[in-house]
């Protein structure tokens, strides 16, 4: 008989929180889990090559696991989840002003921007908030956090004054 493929194949490799990922490979109709680097995920079956997940709050970047009655198969390629950033307070403030960013999607931050400008002091509270500084510089404009994901920016400004 035919071996299946151990890899699973990612139509995109990248994605934020609550969006959903295609993912091809063969068995499927008998998935059993779907995990974003250890996170579970819901996902639905569409036919035995080709299914859908929805990537779960809290995943982090990685390889993508699919578990059938064969076993479990293994993305070839990582899929990075891009942090977003859904709200900040205060909106605006002075350099030197503690800012808290909510989002999704945080952990392992490697920067957080104010209009462009990196704060020079910011902590990853957890993977929803993190807590950032105004830095010296710093322009009115999106703040943005970047992770081994990608870069989310926020929808709404902060106002340097």
């Amino acid at each position: 008989g035919l071996i299946a493929s151990p890899f699973v194949k990612l139509v995109l490799s990248s994605g934020k929180v609550g969006t959903t990922a295609q993912i091809l490979g063969a068995g499927f109709n008998s998935t059993t889990k779907v995990k974003f680097n250890g996170t579970s995920a819901t996902f639905t079956v569409v036919s035995d090559t080709y299914l859908t997940a929805k990537v779960p709050a809290g995943a982090t970047t990685g390889a993508v696991t699919v578990t059938t009655s064969a076993g479990t198969l293994t993305s070839s390629t990582t899929f990075r989840v891009i942090p977003k950033v859904v709200s900040f307070s205060p909106t605006s403030g002075p350099v030197g002003t503690p800012v808290v960013i909510k989002g999704n999607s945080f952990t392992g931050a490697t920067a957080v921007t104010f209009g462009g400008v990196k704060a020079t002091t910011y902590t990853v509270d957890s993977d929803t908030q993190i807590t950032a500084t105004v830095p010296t510089g710093a322009k009115t404009g999106k703040i943005g956090v970047t992770t081994p994901g990608g870069t989310g920016t926020s929808s709404g400004v902060f106002t340097v004054t």
